[in-house]
């Protein structure tokens, strides 16, 4: 799939909708191969990947019966991954995560939703680029994707079939589901 029409275009990544969409599909993103994949069929100006970091109360509500040593090892996987995507190229944008209380099944969520945050940017690069990528199917970018389509750019999104809102679907100019190109960015079994 070689698309590539020389348009500079903003790619912004939502960790949370591609980590769970990956976990439910139960294959891997292989975050170079994905990187490489971008810069064959797009001209980024640049990737920028939105995810969260845990604080030692989050992670505690959510395992309280973990150890601080626990604590420390998620950390540190969490933070090495980071680097791992710096490395590659990505541009990393983080914030804490949050813990929320649900009274319904008496335990603590993690939250960390860069929804406004990537509308915001994605609004301030506006001049820069003529297509945006947003790799995310929820619901919550339908406006976004009709303004970027109102300013003349053309709006592409990246999502898992089953993790794309249909508003979504229509308001994009483009759909390209991460299923229809696993062969060329899923992480193969075994591999670091």
């Amino acid at each position: 799939m070689d698309t590539k029409n020389g348009k500079k275009c903003l790619v912004l990544i939502d960790d949370s909708n591609l980590y769970y969409g990956f976990k439910k599909q139960r294959w891997e993103l292989d975050y170079e191969k994905f990187y490489h994949w971008l810069h064959t069929n797009f001209s980024p100006i640049a990737v920028y990947y939105f995810g969260g970091i845990i604080s030692k109360k989050t992670f505690f509500d959510r395992h309280p019966g973990y150890t601080l040593g626990g604590f420390i090892k998620y950390k540190d996987e969490r933070e090495a991954f980071f680097r791992m995507l710096k490395h590659v190229g990505y541009l990393v944008k983080s914030k804490p995560v949050s813990s929320v209380y649900d009274s319904m099944t008496g335990e603590y969520k993690r939250k960390c939703n860069f929804d406004v945050e990537m509308t915001i940017f994605a609004i301030d690069k506006l001049p820069e680029y003529q297509e945006l990528v947003l790799c995310s199917g929820d619901g919550d970018f339908v406006k976004l994707l009709k303004y970027v389509k109102g300013k003349y750019k053309k709006a592409i999104v990246m999502a898992h079939k089953d993790r794309l809102h249909w508003q979504v679907q229509e308001a994009a100019n483009r759909v390209i589901f991460f299923e229809d190109i696993r062969k060329d960015i899923e992480k193969k079994k075994g591999l670091p």
